[in-house]
């Protein structure tokens, strides 16, 4: 049985234990410092199975056979425990690495390794560089060559994994190393921690390399006197001409084009592409970067596995020679909005040439981008641009899709790994991105009064999230593992790598990447107020110097962000001074329950106005949708909190609930003393056993709601007095157990879901608002198992853009989906379209097991709605606004409906409804009205954008 809290399950990319990682480590330690590294001995393997000694000839009378490193029983030990270090291709064999499960982690796990030795002086190869024999490159670059065109055969699967295949190339020895760009970047790396002032010379290098880099760097070279340091610098500089001078950069382009010979299609894009060099240098890019779409889209799928291999080798002299010309032309010109713009489209080409990009993400940058006319209206250049502010995060997630598996495992292992990411894009089309994109937001602050600004520096691909005002201590976490381990305290702003489903309450987020913004954890943040920010690598950098400072985060309207020490905020004790901030720290009274009702309730028998009084919303609101959309809703039936209160009076559980928090008001019990009180507690509810009369019932209620007592599962899902109350939503906090499989399971479940009612992170979130926090009850709804496909959320809102009619759509494949936090499909459905937020980036999904619980499967990227399906979704939120009384917020306005639904076979059911809690962001629009008066420029009565206009020269 496997379970999730709030939502969450435990699945294949979870960090491996404390006790692996540290055991993992001592072996890495040894290996680093052992002159054989990762291997035991030297040996010929022969063709017949038989090894021998290293003596000459050895294999002669054996059908021959390669010499190379036997791998140490440490190596075993550590590959036995998730990391196959060390990897020698000749002692692989092609299919087994490509059949590796779960979902070939051991293709997935290559670059990762290699990135380690790069940036480690070889890592686990420290001090067996120089391991004479460990293997024969004839032998490395022939197995490498088999590697990748095994998985080059199978162009269902390469299409599905180009940017492992294009990592792939780049790691796998089958010819000459092309993976010269990053080998540089990593050199300039090790030439600043060698003589610190080199350290502007890895800033360009890492940023913006030019023609003259080489000839500068050689320069300053000569005027040291550090002999391995003046040799180090010399060498970056002939490598650096070797990738960016002319002569160079052409001969190696010009030698991998040459092998494209055959068939005749290779031949014309071959000359097409030779053609493109010569161009001006706007139109070399557009026709390089369209070659490399081109390349991706349609030229792979029509070759032979060897001529796809060629082409890829290819592949990286275009990236180079656009990166070049890049450099050379963005400085160089006066451009208008409208060539930015065409230049921008070009690089999405690229980057999507590069693996970084899906083909449904850049369908979506190119209708972003697509503009009628010379004059468009200023939200739809601000839509457009906003559009565009994804697209690192799109890369970036893509890259965390690839690599899952390994990304998890390494960086447990080396926190250094989880800067591969980074890494990979720096030098990337998506970098490039980086530069027009600000120059356009420039532009668009210019117009709109928007910006989002961290610490002085005006950012372009931030995006607000959700508004709110916060000070608190800047804590950083580059993995989730750190962040779990870390704990979070109320009073802090943190910078996380993502959404994290059992994340408690915090000052403020900024997040790597957008996320979810249907997770529970969003609609908690929505629900508290807590300000939240989409930010990339490059801006957490930018920030990492004020880490463990007091600062101050505030989010208004519009898009504004500002980010600032608190110590650079003017007026922030006055800032921060008023009484008026709502519920979030204000006291709720939860109103007493009816605890006299014990009787099982049908579906049939649940109605809304029972919410809160009998049952938890969660059921009340089911109940009514059965009743207006019959035959979409699981049978299910409800536990009233009158069989909580009565079974935890009975075994005495109740009255000390009551006391601790009694003892706690009067100041007789610490925080910690009250948590360590009801952890005591909450385990003996969880092992309680359900009396004769609950149990008589229950069984007679599942036998009649659900046809009978085998065959099927149940999902049992707490549903609390406090779930839904008008200023707070207790989205996630409590306990659902999925699939729960037999009538014994199934009962026995039961106190276990009671029992999250005091888990840790329930109680976090409810402590600064309820005054009586003793009258927190639990019903429980049952509901019969559902087999989605697909799975989601959906809210009868546009949050992504409020000035413009529509809804929002987060939807995951499997069960459970998008509430968890994981990256699902994010859509925001408008009357005629759809707009992408955010594509499905989970590499497992949610399957019902016949025997209980969740079993995982690889999940595809890409799409997840189909149009039959959205249209489904578009006319639930009509037949909904029309057929429910609304609930309104404390302005009279009706609060949107969230609803979480699924899809088998195409066909909708729904499992929940309630109406979305979000948090006044008055304070925040007061103080960012305050420190950046312009940020009150609308863009509904705006006059139109004129896309001739020039707006710079040159990048800032």
């Amino acid at each position: 049985m496997v379970f999730w809290v709030a939502g969450a399950v435990a699945g294949p990319v979870d960090a491996p234990t404390a006790e692996v990682v540290g055991e993992a480590r001592n072996i890495v330690l040894e290996m680093k410092q052992n002159s054989r590294g990762p291997y035991s001995r030297i040996l010929w393997y022969c063709k017949d199975g038989s090894t021998f000694p290293p003596t000459p000839y050895a294999c002669r009378e054996h059908g021959g056979g390669m010499q190379h490193a036997e791998y140490s029983p440490s190596r075993q030990r550590l590959a036995d425990l998730g990391w196959s270090v060390g990897t020698i291709f000749a002692a692989s064999n092609a299919q087994e690495l490509f059949d590796s499960l779960p979902r070939q982690q051991r293709l997935r796990e290559l670059p990762l390794e290699r990135y380690l030795m790069d940036i480690d002086d070889g890592w686990v190869l420290h001090r067996a560089h120089y391991y004479r024999g460990r293997v024969q490159l004839e032998d490395e670059v022939a197995a490498g060559r088999e590697l990748l065109l095994t998985v080059l055969a199978d162009w269902d699967w390469a299409k599905d994994n180009y940017l492992l295949i294009r990592e792939l190339a780049r790691v796998v020895p089958h010819g000459e190393d092309s993976d010269l760009s990053r080998h540089i970047r990593r050199a300039a790396v090790d030439l600043a921690e060698k003589d610190p002032a080199a350290e502007p010379w890895r800033a360009e290098i890492h940023s913006s390399p030019t023609v003259a880099t080489a000839r500068k760097l050689r320069a300053w070279a000569e005027t040291l006197v550090n002999e391995e340091t003046r040799t180090a610098a010399l060498e970056l500089a002939d490598e650096l001409d070797l990738l960016y001078g002319v002569v160079g950069r052409h001969q190696r382009l010009t030698e991998n084009l040459a092998a494209l010979q055959a068939p005749e299609l290779l031949r014309d894009w071959r000359d097409d592409v030779m053609q493109y060099i010569v161009e001006d240098r706007p139109a070399r890019i557009a026709g390089l970067c369209m070659a490399l779409r081109d390349a991706r889209l349609s030229l792979m799928e029509q070759l032979e596995p060897s001529q796809r291999l060629a082409l890829i080798d290819s592949l990286d002299g275009l990236e180079t020679e656009v990166r070049v010309t890049f450099r050379a032309v963005i400085d160089d010109r006066p451009w208008s909005r409208a060539e930015l713009l065409a230049l921008t489209d070009s690089l999405m080409n690229c980057a999507y040439g590069s693996g970084l990009l899906s083909t449904g993400e850049l369908a979506a940058i190119h209708s972003s981008l697509a503009f009628d006319g010379q004059m468009i209206p200023l939200q739809r250049y601000q839509q457009g641009l906003n559009q565009l502010k994804r697209v690192p995060a799109w890369a970036a997630g893509n890259i965390r899709y690839a690599f899952a598996e390994p990304l998890v495992r390494y960086a447990a292992l080396d926190p250094r790994a989880a800067r591969f990411t980074d890494d990979m894009l720096r030098g990337s089309p998506v970098w490039m991105l980086g530069d027009t994109l600000r120059l356009l937001s420039k532009d668009l602050g210019n117009l709109t009064g928007s910006e989002v600004e961290l610490q002085g520096t005006i950012i372009s691909t931030g995006i607000a999230l959700n508004q709110g005002l916060a000070r608190g201590r800047l804590r950083i976490f580059e993995t989730l593992e750190a962040a779990e381990a870390g704990q979070p305290q109320p009073t802090d702003i943190v910078v996380l790598p993502e959404t994290i489903a059992e994340l408690k309450p915090v000052a403020g987020i900024l997040t790597l990447g957008e996320g979810n913004a249907l997770s529970h954890v969003q609609l908690l943040a929505r629900n508290f107020g807590i300000p939240n920010v989409a930010i990339d690598q490059e801006s957490v950098d930018l920030i990492r110097p004020l880490e463990g400072q007091d600062v101050v985060l505030i989010v208004g309207p519009n898009g504004n962000v500002i980010f600032r020490a608190a110590e650079d905020v003017e007026g922030v004790a006055k800032l921060f001074g008023s009484t008026d901030q709502g519920p979030a720290s204000g006291q709720l009274t939860v109103p007493p329950p009816n605890l006299e009702l014990t009787e099982i309730l049908h579906l049939d028998d649940i109605h809304r106005e029972l919410s809160g009084k009998v049952i938890g919303p969660k059921a009340a609101n089911l109940g009514q949708l059965n009743r207006m959309f019959p035959g979409k809703v699981s049978p299910a039936i409800a536990i009233p909190f009158g069989f909580y209160a009565r079974q935890l009076e009975d075994a005495g559980l109740m009255p000390r609930i009551r006391a601790a928090y009694a003892a706690s008001a009067k100041g007789e019990l610490s925080k910690e003393e009250l948590e360590a009180q009801l952890a005591e507690i909450r385990n003996e509810i969880a092992n309680l056993r359900l009396g004769d009369a609950v149990r008589s019932q229950l069984v007679q209620a599942m036998s009649e709601e659900f046809g009978g007592l085998e065959g099927y599962g149940v999902f049992v899902r707490s549903d609390t007095n406090v779930e839904d109350l008008p200023e707070f939503t207790g989205a996630g906090l409590s306990e659902t157990v999925p699939n729960v499989v037999g009538l014994d399971a199934q009962l026995g479940t039961v106190p276990r879901v009671w029992a999250s009612v005091l888990s840790p992170r329930a109680l976090a979130w409810r402590s600064s608002l309820l005054s009586n926090p003793e009258q927190v009850y639990a019903s429980v709804l049952v509901m019969k198992s559902v087999p989605s496909d697909k799975s989601g959320v959906l809210v009868i809102a546009n949050l992504i853009d409020p000035l413009e009619a529509g809804l929002t759509a987060s939807t995951a494949w499997g069960v459970g989906g998008a509430v968890a936090g994981e990256a699902a499909e994010s859509l925001t459905i408008l009357p005629e379209s759809t707009r992408l937020i955010s594509e499905a980036k989970t590499p497992y999904r949610r399957q019902l097991s016949a025997t209980g619980g969740i079993d995982w499967l690889p999940a595809a990227p890409g799409r997840v709605l189909e149009d039959a399906e959205i249209e489904q979704l578009r006319s639930l939120a009509l037949e909904v606004v029309e057929k429910y009384v609304p609930v309104l917020d404390d302005t009279g306005r009706p609060r949107p409906w969230d609803i979480e639904f699924g899809f088998v076979d195409g066909e909708l059911t729904l499992f929940q409804i309630r109406p979305l809690v979000e948090k006044s962001g008055r304070r925040a629009e007061k103080a960012m009205r305050k420190l950046r008066p312009a940020s009150a420029v609308g863009t509904v009565d705006a006059p139109p954008v004129d896309l001739s206009v020039v707006i710079s020269g040159a990048v800032q």
